[in-house]
């Protein structure tokens, strides 16, 4: 049985019992079958058939009575889960309670409007194309089975009725229809309200209403039905809005229609085959520009085959409007245009072009991320919003003469105080390309937690990477960090980093990444060995060592040498360099922030700064959960280390020399280990504030806890303190508050653009890096991967084995392979 029985209560007030149970009481009620899978706006369109009230004074609550073990009790039904889990109630006969409320002036109409009479209802743009047949508009039933009319006659004068399209999950630009100053509905509009000194000033963030970040939305949201209506009745902003719901209507129906008639004041649409029914009139009124439905008949009778496989309403935006809830569902992965020709095709059966499934691609983007141009227009206030959501936070937007788009600088205050009091003081700064309209650079500067984790600490975004640039970041990082003892900078040789460090924290010492100065050489010489030498002369904690590698260095290539002396041993070697390095060698940790956010580069100005956001409010939260659930007192990442190293301690024989000091000896080596001043001459201990297994054998020798050998960096307390603050969301930009000098602040687009033509989607590999050919595993080829394959599967023969020459059967008369004695050519010469 497809339906069941419900009671609509209205009228009605409820009542609480002196037990605690609640009840509703004075009502009027009416009884219905309903779907089994009915929705939570199939029931408020049932309500209001009923109930019959005013949506633009009225708002509307839904509850029914649950049974409790003991008495009854009030649940709101809100949403589709709510409507289920009421008709999935045991009892004899659901009860729905309607209640109506006075609205007030700032109430938004959203949800809760119900459909009116003869309108045609289509669901998600993954379900079938027909939800219910012909005729049968609602999924519901009253019991006197009234009848339902079948056809549309035009009207002079039309009721006031509702105006806007009901739509669920994302809104989609030119389909929600709200109409301002028309007789019957009300404005809406997002307005902030700010309080400057005693007067109260109400001020409208210019796109804040239209503009989505797409960023931190669950799966199910993503994919929710879109439930979009065409009545009678029915107002749209424009006439080129009206036409854009209707290709989707038909797009998601299955046919095609022309323009019978269009001037400025009249739009006739009727089907493209002549004997069919369909057709839709719509005037515009005479207050303004919005058109409204005055006839729509929603029967067709054309058969399918007259429909195109180039569907003439699939045009890019329509497909774009199509595709926008999808994007969802490759969050951090963007969706090819490959994607779009293909899932056309399954879903409606329309074969697109490559160029159109682009467009379609693009301006679905912008619905769902928002476009470049709002971007910059709502900076300002995002950066006003994520100061006072998160405090300490510092940014900085910095704009040329003419209010073009120059900087923009974000350190989030959680990371700022983390850094300060928990990170070890060693900073990897790097930059990386943006590949957006505008193009641009991100410069992103890191650290490493206890736990071997990347912690970020700034963001900024520039025109390129030059010294304006770069000294322009470090000036916004040291107001951020202010002064910091031992700060140590790890860069590649870029000169902009190198001159800005040097002037903007002339007491912090610059090293350059090894894995960058190798790449360099293997460049520069051709040569791999020379690299690895220098990597090792760079990673030896020794004096001794450091002159072996240099030695050695000298004697295979005088020229590699002579180069490595010139960078300065400073730079580059640990043993030489001025501060503690901590074992951080390279700018991996910033090369993991650029790969974190390879997808995000594409997107707008202001939604990669709230992926950034919401990329480390996910990380604090769960690094702070991990980080109180770890079970030793160190961090686990430390506790490994002191695992492995511990292992060595069985094989060295330590002397005590007093009470501190001890001789650790090892295969006739030997070190001088001091626990009270934390040193050993193998120098591990004293520059990374972390005990060698040297250390950790006199301490095993005195039975001293290893954690007290340990500096706090590597500490779980240390690591929870780190990650305790939280960082906070901004919410949407319709509910900001902002003063109006900064919501009025002009920021226009950059003039700096992407260069003309495909943008690459990886980077060049540097000569020196192993080449490798890619083999597919659908088809076996080589050049590309089974992703981007467009050949036919490779058919499974089943396992070859390929067995070597010495293993096989030769033949017994001329001892060769690949025949036996009985088919051996030389077989009747040696007969004879």
């Amino acid at each position: 049985m497809n339906r069941v029985r419900i009671v609509i209560s209205y009228n009605g007030q409820w009542e609480q019992l002196p037990d605690g149970s609640q009840r509703f009481v004075g009502s009027d009620n009416k009884g219905m079958y309903v779907s089994k899978n009915m929705t939570y706006e199939e029931l408020v369109a049932i309500v209001h058939t009923i109930v019959k009230y005013d949506v633009n004074k009225f708002n509307v609550d839904l509850a029914s009575v649950s049974i409790v073990p003991g008495s009854t009790c009030r649940t709101f039904i809100r949403n589709n889960d709510d409507v289920q889990f009421m008709l999935g109630e045991d009892r004899v006969i659901p009860q729905v309670c309607v209640s109506l409320t006075q609205r007030t002036p700032g109430d938004v109409i959203g949800n809760d409007i119900p459909p009116p009479e003869n309108t045609q209802q289509f669901g998600s743009f993954s379900g079938s194309n027909q939800l219910y047949p012909q005729g049968v508009s609602p999924k519901y039933h009253e019991v006197d089975n009234e009848a339902n009319n079948e056809q549309v006659d035009d009207l002079e004068n039309v009721d006031e009725e509702r105006t806007q399209i009901q739509t669920q999950g994302r809104h989609v630009q030119g389909v929600s229809c709200t109409v301002p100053n028309m007789p019957g509905t009300s404005e809406v509009r997002h307005n902030i309200t700010v309080s400057d000194s005693d007067n109260t000033i109400t001020w409208v963030i210019p796109g804040a209403d239209s503009y989505s970040f797409g960023i931190g939305r669950s799966s199910t949201l993503a994919t929710q039905e879109h439930t979009c209506m065409i009545y009678k009745g029915q107002f749209f902003p424009s006439k080129k809005d009206l036409k854009r719901l209707v290709g989707l209507f038909s797009i998601r129906e299955n046919f095609e229609w022309k323009v019978k008639r269009s001037n400025k004041t009249t739009l006739h649409l009727v089907c493209i085959i002549d004997n069919c029914t369909w057709k839709l009139r719509a005037v515009r009124r005479d207050e303004g520009t919005y058109f409204q439905v005055r006839s729509f008949v929603n029967q067709y009778s054309c058969p399918l085959e007259e429909v195109h496989r180039r569907h003439r309403q699939a045009s890019a935006v329509i497909i774009g409007e199509v595709i926008a809830p999808r994007l969802q569902q490759h969050y951090g992965r963007l969706m090819r245009p490959k994607d779009i020709i293909a899932d056309m095709k399954t879903m409606y059966g329309i074969q697109v072009m490559y160029s159109k499934a682009h467009d379609a691609l693009q301006y679905a983007l912008s619905l769902t991320y928002g476009t470049h141009e709002e971007s910059f227009k709502l900076l300002p206030s995002f950066e006003y919003i994520l100061e006072q959501q998160n405090p300490g936070t510092i940014t900085d937007l910095q704009c040329v003469d003419d209010d073009t788009f120059l900087y923009f600088f974000m350190s989030l205050g959680s990371s700022i105080r983390g850094f300060r009091r928990c990170m070890r003081p060693v900073i990897a700064v790097d930059g990386t390309h943006l590949k957006g309209r505008f193009g641009g650079t991100m410069f992103v500067t890191t650290a490493q937690d206890g736990n071997e984790q990347v912690y970020p600490i700034a963001f900024g975004y520039g025109d390129s990477e030059n010294n304006l640039s770069w000294e322009w970041f470090l000036e916004c990082l040291r107001g951020a960090l202010g002064h910091i003892d031992d700060l140590v900078f790890i860069s590649d040789r870029h000169a902009s980093i190198e001159a800005g460090i040097s002037k903007v924290f002339p007491y912090a010492t610059h090293t350059i990444c090894c894995w960058h100065f190798g790449e360099n050489m293997k460049k520069r010489f051709h040569r791999k060995d020379v690299a690895d030498i220098m990597d090792s002369a760079a990673r030896t904690y020794s004096e001794f060592n450091y002159n072996r590698h240099m030695e050695e260095l000298h004697r295979l290539h005088k020229g590699a040498f002579e180069y490595v002396i010139a960078a300065g041993p400073h730079k580059w070697s640990c043993v030489h360099c001025p501060q503690r390095r901590y074992r951080l060698m390279t700018t991996n940790v910033a090369e993991c922030i650029n790969s974190c956010l390879k997808f995000a580069r594409q997107l707008p100005m202001m939604t990669l700064a709230e992926f950034i956001r919401n990329m480390l409010q996910k990380w604090f939260h769960d690094r702070h959960a991990a980080a109180r659930s770890m079970r030793h007192q160190l961090t686990d990442a430390a506790h490994l280390v002191i695992l492995k190293r511990v292992e060595k301690c069985n094989y060295m024989t330590v002397n005590p020399v007093d009470w501190n000091i001890f001789s650790v000896k090892l295969k006739g080596n030997q070190w001088t280990v001091n626990l009270h001043l934390k040193t050993c001459t193998c120098n591990k201990f004293q520059m990374d504030h972390f005990p060698c297994s040297h250390a950790l054998a006199a301490a095993r020798e005195r039975n001293l806890d290893f954690t007290s050998l340990c500096a706090d960096y590597y500490k779980r307390e240390t690591l929870i303190d780190a990650y305790s603050v939280p960082i906070m969301p901004v919410g949407h930009p319709s509910s900001w508050v902002v003063p109006s000098d900064i919501a009025s602040r002009v920021v226009l687009n950059p003039k700096s653009k992407r260069q003309s033509g495909r943008p690459m989607e990886g980077r060049h590999a540097s000569s020196s890096e192993r080449t490798t050919t890619q083999s597919c595993r659908r088809c076996g080829q080589s050049g590309h991967n089974s992703r981007r394959c467009s050949n036919p599967p490779m058919v499974n023969e089943g396992p070859s084995i390929s067995v070597p020459d010495e293993y096989r059967r030769k033949c017994s008369i001329c001892h060769s392979i690949g025949h036996n004695k009985q088919t051996c050519p030389e077989k009747d010469s040696t007969v004879e």
